[in-house]
């Protein structure tokens, strides 16, 4: 290839690109054999040469691989620690407002809430009927630790008896005060069972036969014995009862003594009491057996006179206690054998809310607002028997 270049006049200055020289030839910048070699290459191989002492740049690629075997572990630890603080439970909840409720109702939104409920107080209130929370410990939406106790103030209903209005003169105050829809009525309450065991004793005033000591009954995952149950839940009932206005008689209060079943019937027959109520734990040799029972006397010699009030107090009771405590229906069922039932000389029932041989039941009956809701179903089914009796 040979370069073609302007003739210059005379004097003319060289332009750039040209050699001040006319013999001189241009400069191509491509000199030796490397020029040579250029020159010569066919033309589809002339985009890829690369001629000896020139760098020409390559591309560069990103080494991603370490950035990434650093940055995923990160990533995915990020994302663990914020599922596990979206899911993972609270050791504190808000406190559920609880006044307003039912006694019942009240215990079960703080268990479902996480806090242990129980009855600090019980209040004579002119405005709420008996059995409603008036006020709660510690207050509604404060943030509590979960397991904490909340202790609640009961309303026991409007006082059986009112004192003189403002201004009214002493000598105008009636001589009796009107008495309440329970006043005169009696209840014995039996809390079954003891610590000590009891020796046999006769089944009936016949002396048909000698019955063993009752069993000493333990639940089958508490271990807790069942004359603590029984007692607990009879203080409980106590309570109810006598806030309704009504005299209670207890065959025992602590669990040392040493009473037979005939000492028990005794006691309520001595009392003249309305009602002699019996409450015991059952107790299966199949552990599936569970739910609530309540047994009343067979109609014999002994108890013909009481039979049939027996029957509707163990009727009454069993539906109430079906209610609160929300257990398998085992019936109402008569029993013919039992020495407080054969010496009874007043209507008598005995209510079993559980079978201690069953888990499911022996854990209910731990829980102390269970026993609270067996206790009002007793005085329900109590409350109900005496306005149809």
């Amino acid at each position: 290839m040979k370069h073609f270049r302007k003739k210059k006049d005379e004097g003319e200055q060289p332009y750039a690109g040209q050699a001040a020289d006319d013999g001189a030839p241009q400069d191509s910048g491509i000199s030796g054999d490397a020029g040579a070699d250029f020159f010569d290459l066919p033309s589809d191989q002339v985009a890829d040469h690369k001629p000896s002492g020139i760098v020409v740049a390559e591309n560069l690629s990103l080494k991603l691989k370490p950035l990434l075997k650093t940055l995923v572990p990160v990533v995915v630890a990020g994302v663990l620690i914020a599922g596990i603080a979206l899911v993972w439970p609270s050791s504190t909840a808000r406190m559920p407002g609880l006044a307003g409720r039912t006694l019942t109702e009240a215990m079960d939104a703080a268990r479902v809430a996480g806090f242990v409920p129980c009855v600090n107080e019980w209040k004579y209130s002119e405005r709420h009927s008996d059995g409603i929370v008036l006020a709660q410990k510690p207050g509604a939406m404060r943030t509590v630790k979960k397991g904490a106790s909340v202790k609640m103030t009961v309303s026991k209903g409007p006082r059986p008896e009112e004192g003189l209005a403002p201004g009214e003169n002493v000598s105008e105050q009636p001589k009796e005060t009107p008495a309440g829809p329970y006043s005169g009525t009696c209840i014995c309450v039996d809390a079954g069972n003891q610590l000590s065991p009891g020796e046999d004793e006769w089944s009936d005033p016949g002396m048909t036969r000698k019955n063993s000591p009752e069993d000493q009954i333990r639940g089958v995952t508490s271990s807790n014995p069942e004359y603590s149950i029984n007692l607990d839940i009879a203080m409980k009932l106590k309570n109810l009862l006598e806030k309704d206005g009504m005299k209670v008689v207890m065959t025992r209060e602590s669990n040392d003594v040493e009473l037979s079943n005939v000492n028990r019937a005794e006691i309520a027959n001595n009392a003249r009491a309305d009602l002699f109520l019996r409450i015991h734990c059952g107790s299966s040799t199949d552990s599936s057996r569970q739910g609530v029972e309540t047994l009343y006397p067979d109609r014999n010699n002994w108890t013909q006179s009481f039979y049939e009030k027996s029957k509707a107090a163990a009727l009454f009771i069993q539906a109430e206690l079906l209610k609160t405590c929300g257990a398998e229906d085992l019936g109402a069922v008569v029993n013919h054998d039992l020495s407080a039932f054969n010496w009874s000389k007043t209507p008598v029932a005995q209510a079993e809310p559980g079978l201690l041989s069953n888990p499911r039941d022996d854990s209910l009956l731990s829980q102390d607002d269970f026993r609270w809701k067996v206790a009002w179903g007793l005085r329900n089914g109590i409350v109900k028997y005496l306005a149809n009796h």
